[in-house]
């Protein structure tokens, strides 16, 4: 199993009790479709090794996992702290209107309401209130906010993400600042 090929799906963050038990934290906004994982991969010396679980037991916002062969909490410390991985090949099914942040690197981005293409995707920021998209829009880096109230359209056929951008948004990025302009040009009606 190649790291390239899984996502991060949470980590062990402290021992349960003295009998070998961990909590698994699950870094995801619905846990219920992970709540039946049997095995998970653990980064160890650069390469992921499998490690199979044999009860998992939601605890407050987290999870008690119970992993074979780790009998005793000296054995449940040695894996704290250790991010835990799955094939990508099991994440949900996404519809229409969500996506995953790995998989829209390099899409194409487009304005939902004007149809104009904005440039590809190279990154998805992911610290602040909302996820964010970074754009090379020849070469100007533009940076598009997803608040949770805007409207997005996902072609994964086509590997386009349409999204909808506040009037103005992209002139601040691509003016330089020294031509005078008026509102209209940048704010159309």
């Amino acid at each position: 199993m190649n790291i390239k090929d899984c996502f991060q799906l949470g980590k062990f963050t402290r021992p349960f009790r003295y009998f070998g038990e961990v909590i698994l934290w699950m870094d995801v906004d619905d846990s219920s479709p992970y709540k039946g994982i049997k095995i998970v991969w653990v980064e160890e010396k650069k390469s992921l090794v499998p490690y199979m679980i044999n009860k998992l037991t939601p605890h407050k916002d987290r999870f008690v996992a119970k992993i074979e062969g780790i009998e005793s909490e000296e054995a449940a410390k040695a894996l704290c702290g250790k991010d835990i991985y799955l094939p990508i090949s099991e994440l949900p099914k996404l519809d229409n209107k969500h996506f995953y942040f790995h998989e829209v690197l390099g899409w194409t981005v487009c304005d939902l309401k004007s149809g104009d293409c904005l440039g590809q995707i190279t990154r998805v920021l992911d610290y602040g209130p909302y996820p964010m998209l970074e754009v090379d829009n020849d070469g100007v880096e533009v940076i598009l906010p997803l608040p949770k109230d805007f409207k997005i359209l996902v072609d994964r056929e086509l590997r386009i993400l349409k999204v909808e951008v506040p009037d103005g948004l992209i002139y601040v990025f691509t003016n330089d600042g020294y031509e005078e302009v008026d509102d209209e040009d940048i704010f159309p009606h």
